[in-house]
Order: structure tokens, then C-alpha cells, then sequence
């Protein structure tokens, strides 16, 4: 029978389609193919897909995965990276809904933090535990939009399974009244499975709707524009703060020790 490890390797190569030895050091996950294919186009890397996308740039030693959308996935993603034997960072490329009514479509989130209204982080974790990302990640994420003149919002962000929640008006006036900043699908599982595994992970979430508000619903026409006009600055500043952060590894190694 295969031993643990072995089986995972193998899960992620089936997934993927990719040799591990492939997959660069640093690693952008996504759940969008448009990312995807801007990231190819951009960089120049070679692409391979099975159920997930990758694309290997090794000449900036990144990776970026599109895993889809939803909890499951997302923790099946990352309870595969934790047996990459050259991982050293992950960073999420993440839309996520407004709630905080000051924000705007088009803005960043670096999250602080997660809830973990979803049920799939409860099998790495215990319910007590929060989902918190790498906050010495998070810090080269914040670094490379201010970079760009870019000031990221940082706050909770609520993380949910279900679809269509905009219209419980008592989960819309739960989220209000706990001044939650934005909603998505996977960041807290991720961040629980990151912090299951120690993995480095942070995130860089836009906010691609407003959807308590009347004219914040993404509709065809907002979707459209979402990636015309923001993924492209999306993808460089992550690309910025990966590159940063290689550059200077020796150091954010030591550093990230204090966090686990």
C-alpha cells in the first residue's frame, strides 16, 4: 500500500497533470482560469492541466495554481503543497464581496484574519482555532501595492459555503453588526490548512462586488470589466511582493520561525 506522503505526491501530480520537481518555490493560487492564462501569457511558463491548472515560470521561480472554487478544494490543494519539498511561500489571488460599505469595486483586501463559516477547516483543525494567515507574508503584500501607490484595507473577512446568502436578512445583519469587512469561499480554509501544515501563506483579495448594495451586484457587464481592468494589477503586485520576498529568503526564513 502507499504511505501516506506517497499518496499525496501522487494526488497532487494526478490533479495537476505536473512532475512535483516542476513546481517553483513560490506559488500563486487562484480560483479563476482567466488568472491563469494572463499568468502564462505574462510570464512565458509553461502550462499543465488536470482537474487543477498550473503554470510553472521557474525563470521568477512562481508557480500559480487554479484550484477552482470552494472549501473542499481549497484544502485539498493545500494538504497536497505541504509535501512540495521546496515550498516557501503561497499567496492567494482571491475576489471577495464587500460588506464594509465604505469600500469600492476595485479596491484590495490583505485579510488579518478569517471566519471559518464553512465546515471543511474542522477536519485540520480544531473549532477554537482562528484561520489567520502568515502575517510576514502578508506584510510583502501590503509592501508591493503600497509600492504601486495602492493602500490595502486589512480587517477580518468572513469565509462562507454557501451560495446566495445575500438574501438571509439575519446572516446579512450578523455580518454588519460583527463589522465584517468582505465574504469569499476559501480563505479560511486555506489559512487552516496552511496553519495545519506551516506553511507561509498570505493573500491579496480584490473586492469584486458590493452585493448588500443595489448597484454593487455583479452582473455580466461588472464581471466583464473586473478582469479587464484590475486582474492585470492584481497579478503584478503579486508578482512584485514574490519577487521580493525570493530575493530576500534568507531572512524571511529566520523570521517566519517565530510564527509557528
Amino acid at each position: 500500500m502507499l504511505k501516506e506522503h506517497e499518496y499525496i505526491r501522487q494526488t497532487l501530480e494526478r490533479y495537476t497533470d505536473c512532475s512535483l520537481e516542476d513546481f517553483c518555490d513560490h506559488l500563486l493560487i487562484t480560483n479563476f482560469k482567466q488568472y491563469a492564462t494572463s499568468f502564462e501569457e505574462k510570464t512565458g511558463g509553461e502550462s499543465h492541466e488536470g482537474n487543477f491548472r498550473v503554470i510553472n515560470a521557474p525563470d521568477i521561480n512562481c508557480t500559480l495554481v487554479d484550484f477552482g472554487i470552494g472549501s473542499p478544494q481549497a484544502a485539498l490543494l493545500m494538504n497536497c503543497l505541504a509535501y512540495l519539498d521546496n515550498l516557501k511561500s503561497v499567496i492567494m489571488l482571491g475576489m471577495c464581496g464587500g460588506i464594509d460599505d465604505r469600500l469600492q469595486i476595485g479596491e484590495f483586501i490583505v485579510p488579518s484574519a478569517s471566519i471559518r463559516g464553512e465546515g471543511t477547516s474542522r477536519h485540520y483543525l480544531p473549532p477554537e482555532f482562528p484561520a489567520i494567515p502568515a502575517s510576514l507574508v502578508n506584510l510583502f503584500c501590503i509592501g508591493a501595492l503600497k509600492k504601486m501607490n495602492l493602500f490595502p484595507k486589512c480587517g477580518i473577512v468572513y469565509t462562507t459555503d454557501r451560495r446566495l446568502w445575500e438574501f438571509d436578512e439575519k446572516f446579512v445583519a450578523y455580518l454588519r453588526e460583527q463589522r465584517i469587512m468582505a465574504i469569499d469561499m476559501e480563505l479560511a480554509t486555506l489559512f487552516a490548512v496552511a496553519y495545519r501544515y506551516e506553511i507561509p501563506i498570505g493573500s491579496i483579495m480584490l473586492i469584486s462586488d458590493m452585493p448588500l448594495q443595489k448597484t454593487g451586484i455583479k452582473g455580466k457587464k461588472l464581471h466583464t470589466e473586473i478582469y479587464e481592468k484590475y486582474m492585470p494589477l492584481h497579478l503584478d503586485v503579486a508578482l512584485d511582493a514574490v519577487k521580493t520576498m525570493d530575493a530576500k529568503w534568507s531572512e524571511v526564513e529566520r523570521k517566519l520561525e517565530s510564527e509557528w
